[in-house]
């Protein structure tokens, strides 16, 4: 019929008349058919014979020896012993019974995506033929490891010869329950202990392909995990951010294998087979997007040989970017003979594919801040992140975790400890801001920093912390989702400092419509820094201003990076070194960098009364759109370098020597200023001006860019004075290689009995001008060997000193003023910078 109960080798003498058969008669289907029913034949009989086998042996077993002689078995000498009569049966139902079984041992501390050796127990059983001459076969691998665990393998294959060679192809549900490979770890942190289970069952589908010949074999395999293929832990835990995020999956993947019989070895079947294989889990991310784990490839080489005729062995190494160097070592004993000398032999082979479902598994790791270590236990603090989110409804207050964020940020309900800005009580907490739907209600309140080295940061941030275990980490992927933050009117959406709280961070946060965004607070305690990155300041309403910083202390510092504010309807940035009182409290030292300042309703940086070893520093950023000056530095010390400003006032760099207290002008003071490598483009690109009571202006400008293409000046200085010589203003000016383009214009101005009081606009390229009411003049002393080498110290810019025209009175034939005198050209003038 069509059943194959046996096995090719259960009959010693039928075996070379297949292959003959196979190899020599053009006949194969009869050929095969007549073998078939040979083998069914010969089957009967020889489970006849095992059974016959088995009774012989359980008697010898059972009876004593004296029983023999009474059955009249004199005639034949027994085999002595127990274990010796069970072995001789055993050997005989070996080499007569049928190959079906197989028993491994397979020795790997670590092989491809496991751990630890493991038995196996398998059948390859032969059980119907097809129309087509095909052999169907049930594959069935059961397995044990030294951790307890179980896994199996069912598979249904089909085998057909196609002339000299043998074509496979088989599908498989593969089962792996070895839960034990790997240990649980625990993460513990204030908010309680969390567990990320080492040990995972999963099942998957498999899908191989084999083609076997006299010379060498190709063999393919393809692996699809079903049902649950992953898990994932972090990077946020409870209040703890991971070094290395917890994963567990069931790879997908694919391997194919080239092998080809060794002739050194052929008394062995010797064979080498070399491949490669590529696996992967897209099915889960982490929590940057990246899969939990990206594809990858490896190769590998295996030896397989027979040393004796029922024992095979296999050694396999294999190298990948994931797993690194895997390999093992198979012997796999087979009744009825090794399966693998010869194609016809094979027909009853089991397919070479991985037997465990490949794994990966990556234990959670806490981050630990290495600045914050704790003497009493001896260990470093991990990292504690408190969380917020308002888009968490069904949780009115949460507590701060991961889980269970808060849904307030600064404003209280009244209920205690309800919000992020309450929580946030010791040093290096991270308060991390969701997004959630703050896009439509915004977080509201103030949040003030008060304690130590504390973060803000908004989902999204670039920002990375250090760590113990892991370098630098990154507190999460960086994207475009900024949370929204707001306050009520007359309040800051940020206070950097209590007056006590030191090193604050702020990172990735959008404030919008409120009246200030940030504030210094009560201002930093002496030797402070703040650091404020990647922020977004926007207008909604009527004055609003982006940042403030006034009643600073002593030696501080505060650094912008990034930050974009547009349509404020008063200020960009203030820095003030008034106490609040009519003081000057001194120098705090601002820095903002690479930073875009568009669309204000007043000047876009203000720097005013800062004295002493502080200044103000503009580095690499855009001024657009101010309705006044781009920057105005009064009394203060400032410094702009490759930056940009356009579309701004009459002015791009505003300058005078006295500061504005308490909303009055004319007090004297010093403004030391430097611009340099910018790019501005005005009516007037920088006025500096020192004109009542004793100013002092020191400017120095380098290598600019300056165009007024509508008439104007590149540079304009102008001094004079109140009357008296103690009370004259003076300029000090280095001006050198600045490319001036301006657009020419008609020289008009307007003036009075005693002088010029207020000189009309002239295109030139520098207007350097003294005024006085006739009795004193103030001092221009510009750092240059004559009025020829200014002109070409800038470029060939025209270098004009008084107006053209200088009538007493406008349309009068009074008689006319004589000119102011030229500056004094001094090439050793020593003109301060200031600080970097």
């Amino acid at each position: 019929g069509n059943t194959l109960p046996g096995n090719p080798a259960l009959d010693r003498e039928a075996t070379p008349m297949r292959i003959n058969a196979f190899a020599h008669h053009g006949k194969r289907a009869a050929a095969r058919l007549r073998a078939i029913r040979r083998r069914a034949a010969d089957w009967k009989r020889q489970a006849r014979r095992a059974v016959t086998l088995a009774l012989i042996a359980a008697s010898t077993i059972a009876a004593p020896p004296g029983v023999h002689a009474q059955m009249g078995q004199m005639g034949m000498t027994p085999a002595t012993g127990v274990v010796n009569r069970a072995v001789n049966g055993f050997k005989d139902l070996n080499s007569n019974g049928p190959g079906w079984l197989y028993y491994g041992i397979n020795a790997a501390d670590r092989g491809l995506g496991y751990q630890g050796s493991y038995m196996t127990l398998g059948g390859f059983i032969p059980y119907a033929q097809d129309d087509l001459g095909g052999v169907w076969n049930a594959d069935v691998r059961t397995h044990l490891s030294t951790y307890g665990g179980f896994f199996s393998n069912m598979g249904a294959v089909r085998k057909q010869f196609l002339g000299g060679t043998l074509l496979g192809i088989g599908v498989f549900w593969d089962y792996d329950g070895d839960m034990n490979q790997y240990s649980d770890t625990t993460i513990t942190d204030v908010s309680g202990s969390y567990v990320f289970a080492g040990g995972q069952a999963y099942n998957q589908v498999g899908v191989s392909a084999e083609w076997l010949t006299d010379f060498g074999n190709l063999r393919s395999n393809g692996y699809i995990p079903v049902g649950s293929t992953g898990q994932v832990m972090g990077p946020f835990v409870g209040n703890s951010i991971l070094c290395t995020p917890g994963i567990n999956a069931g790879l997908a993947g694919t391997d194919l294998e080239v092998g080809a019989y060794i002739p050194g070895l052929a008394d062995w079947a010797g064979m080498i087979n070399v491949g490669g294989y590529a696996y992967g889990n897209s099915r889960y991310d982490l929590a940057n997007g990246q899969d939990a784990v990206p594809w990858f490839g490896g190769v590998y080489t295996r030896l397989d040989v027979t040393l004796i005729e029922n024992w095979d062995f296999s050694l396999q190494y294999n190298n990948d970017s994931y797993f690194d160097s895997t390999g093992f070592a198979r012997l796999t004993y087979r009744m009825g003979g090794s399966r693998r000398r010869n194609v016809p032999d094979q027909m009853e082979q089991p397919m070479m594919r991985n037997e465990h479902i490949v794994r990966a598994h990556q234990a959670p790791v806490q981050a630990l801040n290495p600045n914050n270590f704790d003497a009493a236990t001896g260990t470093y603090l991990p990292w504690r992140v408190i969380h917020v989110d308002n888009s968490k409804t069904d949780a009115a207050q949460g507590t701060g975790t991961a889980d269970s964020p808060f849904t307030r940020l600064a404003d209280s309900s009244g209920s205690g400890v309800d919000n992020a800005n309450t929580a946030a009580n010791r040093p290096y907490d991270i308060v991390y801001v969701q997004q959630g739907n703050s896009l439509n209600s915004p977080y509201q309140g103030t949040f003030t920093f008060r304690n130590n080295n504390q973060y803000l940061v908004g989902e999204g941030t670039s920002l990375t912390i250090p760590t113990v275990d892991c370098g630098f980490l990154a507190l999460g992927p960086a994207s475009g989702n900024y949370p929204v933050i707001s306050a009520p009117y007359n309040a800051a959406g940020i206070a950097l400092s209590d007056g006590n709280a030191n090193n604050m961070t702020v990172d990735h946060l959008s404030i919008v419509g409120a009246s200030v965004g940030i504030s210094n607070g009560n201002g930093l305690p002496a030797g402070g820094l703040a650091t404020v990155n990647d922020v977004r300041i926007i207008g909604t309403g009527p004055s609003q201003t982006g940042v403030i910083i006034a009643g600073v202390g002593t030696n501080v510092t505060y650094n912008f990076t990034k930050m974009q504010l547009s349509n404020l309807t008063a200020d960009g940035f203030v820095i003030d070194g008034q106490d609040g009182a009519g003081g000057v409290q001194g120098g705090p030292n601002v820095n903002i960098t690479a930073s875009s300042i568009k669309d204000t309703s007043g000047s876009a940086v203000i720097a005013n009364a800062i004295v002493g070893g502080g200044r103000v520093r503009l580095a690499s950023s855009t001024i657009s759109g101010a309705t006044g000056p781009g920057v105005v530095v009064t009394g203060a010390n400032a410094i702009l370098e490759t930056s940009t400003i356009s579309n701004v006032g009459s002015t791009g760099v505003q300058v005078t020597g006295a500061p504005v207290l308490l909303g009055l002008v004319g007090a004297s003071g010093t403004s030391t200023v430097q611009v340099a490598k910018s790019s501005i483009i005005s009516q007037v690109g920088i006025q500096a001006s020192a004109v009542e009571q004793g100013e002092i202006v020191n400017l120095t400008a380098t290598q600019n860019s300056l165009v007024a293409p509508f008439g104007g000046n590149g540079i304009n200085i102008a001094v004079g004075s109140s009357g008296t010589v103690a009370s004259q203003g003076s300029i000090n000016a280095n001006l050198v290689g600045n490319l001036i383009s301006v657009a020419p214009t008609t020289a008009v101005a307007t003036g009075s009995a005693g002088g010029i009081t207020a000189p009309a606009s002239v295109g030139s390229g520098m207007y350097i001008t003294t005024s006085n009411t006739a009795s004193g003049l103030g001092t221009i002393t510009v750092k240059a060997a004559s009025q020829d080498n200014l002109v070409a110290l800038n470029r060939n810019a025209s270098v004009t000193t008084n107006p053209v025209f200088n009538p007493v009175n406008t349309g009068t034939s009074s008689p006319l003023v004589p000119p102011p005198p030229p500056p004094n050209y001094d090439p050793a003038a020593y003109v301060p910078v200031p600080r970097p």
